[in-house]
């Protein structure tokens, strides 16, 4: 036996799956904005790097010329003070033969004072370095008694006449140290003299 259903057919609507997959506006924006802060820091950082990397070349580069230019003039300054030096030296130097003039004078005036009669000189020496050996640099002290240091060198017509002389000079208020060194006889252009050597120090 056949059946026939002549009842309408109804349609049962079957609700639309949604079949787009795709990540939705709202999770693209909370994803999207860290990380686009995120590159936009990066990219900040790195502008900050190399402008601050520039101006530390800027500064490395100012502070050598700085450098340059202290150096000069420490330079300059080492040339100046060493001038200056020469100059104090060679001022002194000039002060102390000023101080020294009137010594020669001195010592000429007072010697002929005390020169007796019968007694002449042929030399006078003062202030005379002492010598060295051997390229050797002489002692302070003996620096400073050389130059107090005078040598007279002369001839009498007898020993009796160089001992006035002698005795005269330890009495010179100018002199200490008197000291005949040395004397004996000799012939002075065709006369028998006696030839002596005398040695004394300047006063301070």
């Amino acid at each position: 036996m056949i059946k026939i259903n002549l009842l309408p057919k109804r349609e049962v609507k079957k609700e639309a799956i949604p079949t787009d997959i795709g990540l939705s506006k709202d999770i693209l924006l909370k994803l999207g904005l860290p990380v686009g802060i995120a590159i936009l820091l990066v990219i900040a950082a790195f502008a900050y790097m190399e402008i601050t990397k520039s101006s530390l070349k800027n500064d490395i580069e100012q502070n050598k010329k700085t450098l340059a230019q202290l150096q000069q003039k420490i330079e300059e300054v080492k040339k100046f003070e060493e001038m200056n030096k020469d100059i104090e030296i060679k001022t002194k130097l000039i002060e102390n033969l000023k101080n020294r003039q009137h010594i020669p004078v001195t010592i000429l005036s007072s010697v002929a004072k005390n020169l007796p009669d019968g007694v002449w000189l042929s030399e006078l020496s003062f202030g005379i370095p002492p010598k060295t050996q051997g390229g050797q640099q002489p002692d302070k002290e003996a620096e400073k008694t050389a130059e107090k240091k005078i040598i007279a060198k002369g001839f009498g017509f007898s020993n009796l006449n160089i001992v006035a002389f002698v005795e005269a000079m330890k009495k010179a208020p100018e002199f200490t140290d008197v000291n005949l060194a040395e004397t004996q006889q000799t012939i002075y252009d065709k006369v028998p003299v006696y030839k002596f050597i005398l040695e004394f120090k300047l006063k301070e």
